[in-house]
């Protein structure tokens, strides 16, 4: 791993396992016959989505995910920081934040 930290890679993988769990909850979510994305939103919305999980990712949430992936027990407020990370996840994958 020239050139990548251990932290961007835990990073990363955190990143990779809720976007497994959105993209599994969003299957199943679909709603109606289409389950096609949901309406895209406007910039700003995207920017305070983007903003709010970059602060989460520097508290290391996505390692959380992690770890809680693996069987770890998490405490009252991590679960509520996972929950939350995941959600905001969702919410910038449906608002077609990424595109």
């Amino acid at each position: 791993m020239v050139g990548i930290s251990r932290a961007t890679v835990t990073r990363a993988a955190g990143l990779g396992l809720s976007l497994v769990a959105v993209a599994a909850l969003a299957g199943c979510a679909g709603g109606g016959a289409t389950g096609g994305p949901g309406a895209k939103l406007a910039g700003n919305q995207c920017t305070n989505l983007r903003a709010e999980l970059n602060k989460m990712d520097s508290r290391g949430v996505p390692s959380l995910i992690e770890a809680k992936s693996a069987g770890k027990k998490m405490s009252a407020q991590q679960d509520g920081d996972i929950s939350r990370y995941n959600s905001l996840l969702e919410q910038y994958l449906k608002g077609q934040c990424q595109v």
